[in-house]
């Protein structure tokens, strides 16, 4: 990033209110090679929409990392400057989920069984973050695992783009007052500048509109991604589609920090559980018009990327019939198939707001 652009986002009062820009100096061995996995995982999202598409001006978009300790990422837009911003308390929790996981004998037992830990989950969670180089099991589980991590930065990040490449923000805030989305919902319902006439179901419809759009980045750029590929079988799609939805539900359990109603009454933003049900959902259907996935299987590796999740899922806190156990209550599901139907239409419906704004 240049000197001018990180003078100015130092100064940001969101940048601020998200615990400030980050200084690298005094970082734990962990945290510099998080906040460089993820410097590396936008860099290669930023080339690859630029060459994809010129007249995005993607590379005027800054990766920002913040040094807040609450979860939380955020796309954010001042006059003609554009920044996607992860907090450090984010990677260091995804470290801990992914790290956890990792260790845990339950996860991935058939696939990639754990024959020796040297560590057990519960260090991960509650002890020092451990260092990749200090994980104990067989090599192939535990590259297997970093490149879930890749897939959860890959997310994050293309989740933010699509926030500020579909103009979400000018959405949210038309007067030209500078704004932001976040994934914590912290910030939002306090901001000046927002529009009092947004209703609360367009909120609901931005942030699946990002999830369909940040996955369409993510499946365009299947073939730069994994250049080893020649040429897609249905056990590729399965494999990549398996760890799209490991990855995501993790990230959505991570941001899943208020006990109560799945639905999260009182704030304006869709459950994160009801956000992993329908990405995931999503991830199965495109992949199997992209792949020749036989239904059936990709229905199958779908349940079982819930099914490993819940193993760790259940250990790690609140949430029995909501993240692991027998999953969401009935009346939790009937909820989700009531919101599910509009959320295919989300992005139909910003399409025609956007337009709007554009003709009037």
């Amino acid at each position: 990033m240049e000197e001018v652009s990180r003078a100015f986002w130092k100064v940001d009062p969101i940048v601020r209110s998200m615990g400030g820009y980050l200084d690298v100096i005094g970082l734990t061995p962990v945290e510099t090679t998080l906040v460089h996995w993820t410097e590396h995982v936008f860099d290669i999202n930023i080339g690859l929409l630029d060459a994809r598409d010129p007249d995005l001006n993607i590379k005027g978009i800054d990766l920002v990392i913040s040094a807040g300790d609450a979860p939380n990422a955020a796309a954010r837009q001042s006059g003609d400057r554009r920044a996607v911003i992860i907090s450090l308390g984010l990677l260091r929790k995804l470290w801990r989920f992914l790290t956890a996981a990792a260790h845990h004998p339950d996860v991935l037992s058939r696939a990639h069984p754990l024959r020796d830990p040297g560590k057990s989950w519960k260090e991960a969670l509650d002890g020092p973050l451990i260092a990749f180089d200090d994980w104990s099991m067989e090599a192939e589980r535990a590259e297997y695992f970093v490149d879930i991590l890749m897939q959860m930065f890959d997310y994050v990040i293309t989740h933010e783009l699509a926030h500020l490449l579909r103009r979400h923000i000018d959405l949210l805030f038309p007067d030209a007052t500078p704004g932001f989305v976040d994934e914590a919902a912290t910030y939002l319902d306090q901001a000046p500048g927002r529009s009092p006439e947004l209703l609360p179901e367009t909120l609901q419809d931005i942030e699946f509109d990002a999830d369909a759009n940040g996955l369409n980045q993510m499946l365009l750029s299947m073939d730069e991604k994994h250049p080893f590929l020649r040429g897609w079988t249905a056990e590729d799609g399965l494999e990549y589609g398996f760890q799209l939805a490991f990855a995501h539900i993790l990230v959505m359990r991570a941001l899943d920090t208020r006990e109560g109603p799945v639905d999260r009454p009182g704030t304006e933003y869709p459950s994160p559980l009801f956000r992993a049900m329908n990405f995931t959902n999503l991830v199965f259907r495109s992949l199997h018009d992209l792949v020749p996935c036989d239904f059936e299987e990709s229905v199958r590796v779908h349940d079982t990327a819930w099914f490993e999740a819940s193993e760790i899922s259940k250990d790690i806190g609140f949430g029995d019939g909501r993240w692991f156990g027998e999953g969401p209550s009935d009346a939790d599901h009937e909820k989700f198939l009531v919101r599910e139907a509009r959320y295919f239409e989300a992005t139909r419906r910003i399409d025609r707001i956007l337009d709007g704004a554009d003709n009037g």
